[in-house]
């Protein structure tokens, strides 16, 4: 007998598809909890079920856009040649055209959005944003050692040279100009690896 058991998703995946959309284009504060619900066609007692407040469903959303954005970087580095190509790999995907959003930019957003948070909520929503920003660095500093760079100061201190240039390379692109600041900011952290990588 085949089974004629539903595949249509279940509460959780529908919330999570409908927040990601939502806060994505019209951003976390400006996107209430009855919208969400009505346009996920999902009880409420449904989200209190599977993530327990609104807050929660932020933080599921910014990790799950997170593992998008690592998922688009490792396809990028599995195909560059060496640790400068997967460096460079990072400013790439920032031109990549997915949804549902520019890779980091969700993340910004929500830091923007969230400045000074209040509660234990809020603090969750910061903490995610930080495992994604701290996962850049981390990709960073890995792969600047495997340039060769020793000195674990002057790693840190280029990773977090690069993580600015990429925190303005993804700024821009969510300002709309992603065919030209993105670009010059891959060039200029291209520049920088060579500075430091190739003999003079």
């Amino acid at each position: 007998m085949t089974s004629t058991r539903s595949t249509k998703p279940g509460p959780r995946e529908r919330l999570l598809v409908t927040a990601t959309r939502l806060f994505s284009s019209d951003g976390i504060r400006a996107v209430g909890i009855d919208r969400i619900l009505r346009e996920a066609g999902v009880a409420k007692a449904s989200l209190y079920n599977t993530y327990g407040s609104k807050d929660e469903l932020v933080v599921a959303y910014l990790r799950s856009v997170g593992d998008r954005d690592r998922e688009l970087w490792r396809r990028r580095a599995d195909a560059a040649p060496d640790a400068r190509g997967r460096v460079l790999a990072l400013f790439d995907i920032v031109r990549e055209r997915v949804e549902p959003a520019v890779p980091g930019s969700c993340h910004l957003a929500a830091a923007i959005e969230f400045p000074s948070p209040s509660s234990d909520g809020e603090r969750a929503i910061r903490a995610a944003v930080a495992e994604q920003r701290d996962w850049v660095r981390g990709t960073l500093r890995s792969e600047l050692a495997g340039m060769g760079l020793e000195d674990p100061d002057n790693i840190t201190d280029l990773a977090d040279r690069l993580a600015i240039l990429h925190d303005g390379a993804v700024t821009a692109t969510m300002l709309g100009e992603a065919a030209t600041t993105a670009v010059t900011a891959r060039s200029m952290a291209q520049l920088v690896l060579g500075l430091v990588s190739d003999p003079p």
